[in-house]
């Protein structure tokens, strides 16, 4: 297992000590900032749990995952009764889940957007249900603008009661590393080095995101003494010198204030009893002015590629019906110019849902109720043939009856 560095959180009135992976953090960070950016206002709150190691009285969170919500009730993260279904079977399910194996649910997080780091009280309430256990804590994030993010951790006391006016420390979140979430590569570890708090880490060839234009500038020469040259005619190539600086200084200010900034091409995905829903932006500079693009979908194993063209593209989404429990998904668009533009890969992990009954499953029962319904119609005539015998023999009673009686 790779080596992580990790960050914690205590208090001097809290009964239990926090550390987390800041791998973790960014985890977190990516889940938030994606609910965050689905609505202009205030975004979707999100919420997932917590899973990590136990010793004492300290807890290490290292794994998350996330808890589905259909926002019946608006944008808040506020969980309908078949959401509430769902997280008990997915805890269930996360208990035999082989990637969490030796780690035990450690608590819940959730995002508000439109309130301070604090618990409501349908917070409480799924505290309560769901994450009772003495060591169980909640984490509260409130996101800011240029993706900054502020949290504080909710724990429970000796007695079992929780204070959730306030969190007894808030802490912003670190700033993003480089390289926490792309594919770094482990050097050797030094002899003697910890192995808890340390990692090591080279160059993994990533490019940046964004790289600011930069302007050269140009090399001026020292200046040199002329021999008795007249002071006026410095002058027509001072006034030049001055115009190409103010020319250049527009066309910088021109260039920078008016040019709009590239919008990212990111994904985000919601499930709904199987039907994932892949959202973009297609406001988003590269999608509005691309002329086609294409959506590659891996559902377990199968790649499956998905041509968009610009009236997809403006639509911002696209439904598909998943197969599988790991579900990955990345868009490429390309304008007129043949420049393209490609988003980061967003994976989706739930379980699978169910499938529907292929053909041989469903003739095997067509079958089965055409043998079922042919014995109902065979008894049915059957007891019709008996009553007639029935009657017949009730006829043939009557007659020997009154022949009897005449002699």
């Amino acid at each position: 297992m790779s080596e992580a560095r990790f960050a914690s959180w205590s208090a001097a009135e809290s009964p239990v000590t926090i550390e987390y992976s800041l791998v973790v953090i960014e985890e977190i960070r990516h889940e938030v900032s994606e609910g965050f950016q689905k609505l202009s206002r205030g975004g979707l709150e999100v919420g997932g749990i917590l899973y990590g190691t136990r010793e004492g009285r300290t807890v290490r969170l290292l794994a998350i995952r996330p808890i589905n919500c259909e926002y019946a009730r608006g944008p808040a993260f506020q969980l309908s009764d078949a959401d509430k279904s769902a997280l008990k079977e997915e805890l269930e399910r996360n208990a035999e889940d082989s990637r969490l194996a030796d780690l035990i649910c450690l608590g819940w997080f959730v995002s508000h957007t439109r309130s301070d780091i604090m618990l409501s009280e349908s917070d409480l309430e799924i505290y309560e249900e769901y994450f009772n256990a003495p060591w169980q804590v909640t984490l509260v994030i409130r996101p800011g603008r240029g993706g900054s993010m502020r949290a504080g951790f909710f724990v429970r006391e000796h007695d079992g009661t929780v204070r959730s006016k306030s969190s007894y420390l808030e802490f912003n979140f670190p700033d993003r590393l480089a390289g926490v979430l792309d594919r770094p590569v482990r050097t050797e570890r030094p002899t003697g080095a910890p192995r808890a708090h340390t990692v090591y880490f080279r160059e993994s060839g990533v490019a940046p995101a964004r790289r600011e234009l930069v302007k050269p500038q140009a090399q001026v020469a020292s200046p040199q003494l002329l021999p008795s040259a007249p002071p006026r005619s410095k002058w027509p190539w001072l006034v030049a010198w001055a115009v190409a600086v103010v020319a250049l200084a527009a066309l910088a200010v021109r260039y920078f204030l008016l040019t709009p900034a590239a919008a990212p091409l990111d994904l985000s995905v919601l499930d709904h009893d199987g039907q994932l829903q892949i959202f973009w932006d297609a406001k988003a500079r590269a999608v509005s002015s691309a002329v086609g693009g294409m959506l590659v979908v891996t559902d377990g194993q199968t790649p499956r590629t998905i041509q968009l063209s610009q009236e997809d593209l403006q639509r911002g989404s696209y439904s598909y019906r998943r197969a599988s429990d790991d579900v990955e998904a990345r868009m490429s668009v390309e304008d007129a110019s043949g420049v393209k533009s490609e988003s980061k890969t967003t994976t989706f992990l739930a379980a699978a849902p169910p499938q529907p009954a292929d053909d041989a499953q469903i003739k095997a029962l067509e079958k089965e109720r055409d043998d079922l319904k042919a014995q109902v119609d065979q008894l049915k005539s059957d007891n019709a043939a008996q009553a007639q015998r029935i009657l017949q023999l009730e006829r043939n009673l009557k007659i020997l009856e009154s022949r009897l009686g005449v002699q």
